[in-house]
């Protein structure tokens, strides 16, 4: 038998059928349609940039995971301002990378070289693009560990120093909640180093050889929340903490245990980051962070140190001081670009900060003997001794203002000029500073294989927060600076410990600003 159903349309139940909104990244390189080869002088196309992706960090053989100290070797020194490697993470000016090496994603060295967004020349600065948040869960985790048992004898020690290190790091991301807009990134780093420092002196009544321990502890963990919206927009929030304690600082040698210190460090910061789309041509980008940190140095010994050259550094290391800081770092800039020419201009703040700058150092005074017979009968051959106020709080700002032009005047010559303006409450020229910048790239023709690539740009440097702290310790009445020798002219008499009439009769150091001081600056092209 043959049965027959019949099926109406208006009987059969609908079926929902929801798809998730994937988050997605895409890159779009706009060209016009030409036949001719397109050069361009922007940072994409540099050839001497160096990019390292995720996949290529994890094949570089980073004992400590410590990619920033390693690929600041291809760094020029020449280009290298005073205060060292210039950081610039997610596009600001930062004094770590604000995650656990899991956390980077990418590091570019030498991008623009010559670039108006950044202070330094693009040989002396990282870029460091961190991880986002991803709709599926993604994790990674290292361990190190090393033990003394695999090195080594040290030649200067009678006992084989028992050294260990416990190195742990991992970073997870995923979706934040059942939105798939939402997500996170958590890293975390540990750093447990038990180090030994070996002793090998000459004190008055013999050798001085032992082992002193001199552990340090590293913590560290950060996490961001992001949201895309929609329209391509995007925000983040993150934060962070990092913690550090140094111990038995500066023994090893010829300096004696009682002579170290301890360093300590807390940090907290907190990141927000914010790309509003506002059109197809113009888009805006928001970054800033607010943080607070705390470094105290304490000495093992309140005790006037003892130096005998040549022989030991004994008493206390007369260290003790602490530094403080609230901060804030941030960029703004827009960018605009429609058909040959790109337009990126903005405001960059490096820092603004309130500082605290106590220095307790060489209260109980540093004895320096020549040598062992001058020590034993009391007659110092220099002193250094400092009485007076120590404490202080300034503020410095940084700020800065920049502008950049990107123009393919033809198909075969592309141009990029653009300039900073800088400016800082110390040190600074009246007016500020204004560094002009130019990049090009040339093809000599449409059928030539070479491309000729140039630029130039003038680069300021900044100070810091040392120099700026000594002229306001050390003006002759706040901080009291003693330096004094036995055959200084003219002849002063030192004792061991000194008098307050030989203290009396010294002069006081003082630390004054030439007012034809001006920042360094480099001309590189």
């Amino acid at each position: 038998t043959t049965e027959i159903y019949t099926l109406s349309l208006h009987d059969a139940l609908p079926i929902w059928i929801t798809l998730a909104i994937a988050a997605h990244d895409e890159v779009v390189n706009i060209g016009i349609d030409d036949s001719a080869p397109q050069v361009t002088a922007e940072a994409a196309e540099n050839q001497n940039a160096n990019v390292i992706d995720r996949d290529a960090l994890d094949r570089v053989p980073v004992f400590d995971q410590n990619y920033v100290a390693t690929m600041s070797r291809f760094l020029d020194d020449n280009a290298t301002g005073t205060n060292g490697v210039s950081l610039v993470v997610d596009g600001i000016e930062a004094n770590g990378p604000g995650v656990s090496p899991s956390g980077v994603q990418e590091v570019k060295i030498n991008q623009n070289p010559y670039s108006a967004r950044f202070a330094r020349p693009g040989r002396a600065r990282l870029e460091i693009t961190t991880k986002g948040g991803t709709p599926t869960f993604h994790g990674t985790a290292n361990f190190l560990f090393r033990d003394s048992v695999f090195d080594a004898s040290n030649a200067f020690a009678t006992v084989k120093p028992p050294e260990e290190r416990r190195f742990y790091e991992g970073s997870l991301t995923g979706p934040l909640g059942h939105n798939q807009q939402n997500s996170f990134l958590l890293t975390i780093e540990r750093d447990e180093d038990n180090l030994e420092a070996v002793v090998d002196a000459q004190g008055a009544s013999g050798p001085i050889r032992e082992n002193t321990p001199a552990p340090t502890r590293h913590f560290f963990t950060s996490f961001r929340a992001f949201h895309d919206f929609a329209n391509g927009d995007q925000f983040w929030l993150g934060y962070s903490y990092e913690g550090q304690t140094l111990k038995n600082q500066n023994v090893g040698g010829l300096v004696l245990p009682q002579a170290g210190y301890t360093d300590e460090s807390v940090e907290h910061e907190i990141n927000v980051s914010y790309r509003h789309i506002f059109s197809a041509q113009w888009v805006n980008q928001l970054r800033f962070l607010v943080g607070h940190n705390d470094e105290p140095r304490t000495s093992v010994s309140a005790a006037p140190q003892i130096i005998v050259e040549g022989f030991f550094t004994s008493g206390g290391a007369q260290a003790d001081s602490r530094r403080t800081e609230a901060h804030f770092d941030g960029t703004d800039f827009m960018t605009y670009v429609r058909g040959k020419q790109q337009l990126v201009f903005g405001l960059d703040v490096p820092d603004i900060s309130r500082r605290g700058a106590d220095d307790f150092t060489n209260r109980g005074g540093v004895y320096t003997f020549s040598s062992l017979a001058d020590y034993n009968a009391g007659l110092p051959a220099s002193l250094l001794l400092q009485t007076g106020q120590g404490h202080l709080v300034f503020w410095e700002r940084v700020v800065a203002g920049f502008i950049e032009d990107t123009v393919r005047l033809k198909p075969n010559f592309s141009l990029m000029v653009g300039a900073r303006y800088y400016w800082q409450n110390y040190f600074h020229e009246r007016g500020g500073d204004v560094a002009p910048r130019l990049g090009f790239a040339y093809a000599p023709s449409t059928r030539s294989k070479w491309v000729w690539r140039g630029g130039a740009g003038l680069f300021f440097d900044r100070s810091g927060p040392r120099p700026i702290a000594d002229l306001l310790h050390y003006n002759g009445v706040d901080l009291l600076r003693f330096v004094a020798t036995q055959s200084a002219e003219p002849p002063y008499t030192i004792s061991f410990p000194v008098t307050p009439a030989q203290l009396a009769a010294l002069p006081v150091s003082t630390v004054t600003l030439d007012p034809r001081a001006r920042l360094p600056r480099t001309l590189q092209y």
